[in-house]
């Protein structure tokens, strides 16, 4: 198991993953390319002057060659390990290699999502993306995020499912009794007025299967309770 997945609750699935475009590493692959060339042209120069003193440095250059290429590899491992997750119930942002760091925000907390993209972040897919929730944090800016417009697109089609699952269990909370005492094969209070009617009580049950409320094993057989009484 992953570190991201140990970081998921029950219930919690990974519905996008995402990190800082590949373009982030361009200036420190100029840099550490531009290092790396001067180094090996300091290293043929010292070879074919004909001074004694470059070319028992000569070794030394090639030593210096792991600087830049060390240093661009620890970048690179570090781009891969910032990720940016959206989950059913919360965005998720972990960056650090030995030492990690982890801070997320709550979709119910998400009030708005601003994408800026430039005309060259529109041609190669990246964009920056504010975050605006209603935490003490406020605002959680990515930078440089890659394909900014579908993980926007996840955490408000995320939002809208948790909205509906919410909704969901709250209308069907009061007809919840009523489906708990058809099963049981007893009388609940909240049905009391139905009791004569166990049609009216089956199409109930129909609607609160349809919603995915209960299921339809359960409806079968609360269906056949309510049957038994005409």
């Amino acid at each position: 198991m992953g570190y991201v997945d140990s970081l998921l609750g029950k219930g919690e699935r990974i519905l996008v993953v995402s990190r800082q475009h590949w373009t982030t590493l361009l200036a420190s692959a100029l840099v550490n390319l531009f290092i790396t060339i001067v180094i090996v042209l300091l290293y043929a120069l010292a070879g074919s002057a004909n001074v004694q003193f470059l070319t028992d440095i000569r070794g030394f250059f090639l030593f210096a060659l792991l600087l830049p290429l060390g240093k661009f590899g620890w970048d690179l491992i570090q781009w891969e390990a910032e990720q940016y997750i959206v989950t059913n119930y919360r965005v998720i942002q972990t960056e650090g290699i030995v030492n990690k760091k982890t801070s997320d925000s709550s979709l119910e907390k998400v009030n708005d999502i601003v994408l800026t993209q430039s005309v060259l972040g529109r041609l190669l897919g990246y964009g920056d993306l504010s975050i605006i929730t209603g935490s003490d944090v406020g605002t959680n800016l990515l930078k440089r995020l890659n394909e900014p417009v579908r993980f926007k697109t996840a955490i408000l089609d995320a939002k809208v499912d948790l909205s509906s699952d919410d909704d969901r269990v709250h209308a069907a909370g009061p007809r919840q009794v009523q489906v708990t005492g058809a099963l049981l094969g007893g009388k609940p209070a909240a049905a009391a007025a139905d009791d004569d009617d166990p049609l009216k009580q089956i199409a109930d049950l129909d609607n609160l299967r349809k919603s995915g409320a209960i299921s339809d094993a359960e409806y079968q057989i609360a269906k056949a309770r309510l049957l038994s009484k005409l």
